[in-house]
């Protein structure tokens, strides 16, 4: 399996929005990325990539438990990312009524 190491924002950005394909126990699921942002480097050295957060949802009605996953994506390819299920937004969005989030954090 080929699995790229780093992902950066600008990658990241013409995929908003669109599908990936989360590899899971019961095959594939289909989660679609909300948001990608930079986070503060707060005196984090150049040396160190910029921090990054990703927001995915997907059906409510199949939780993934926290743990590594491979994600497919045309753009991307095959990444292994570690996801955590989170809260709904708040305040509450349209967009987000009957899907489960799920974050990724780079740091």
């Amino acid at each position: 399996m080929n699995i790229a190491p780093m992902i950066t924002l600008e990658q990241l950005l013409p995929c908003l929005q669109t599908e990936f394909l989360a590899h899971c126990s019961g095959g594939l699921l289909a989660l679609r990325l909300d948001e990608a942002l930079e986070l503060p480097r707060r005196g984090l050295p150049e040396t160190f990539r910029t921090p990054l957060s990703l927001i995915f949802s997907g059906p409510a009605q199949l939780l993934l438990e926290e743990g590594q996953y491979v994600l497919e994506h045309p753009l991307l390819g095959r990444q292994q990312w570690y996801l955590w299920p989170i809260a709904p937004a708040f305040p509450a969005r349209a967009q987000d009524e009957g899907r489960q989030r799920y974050q990724v954090s780079f740091s």
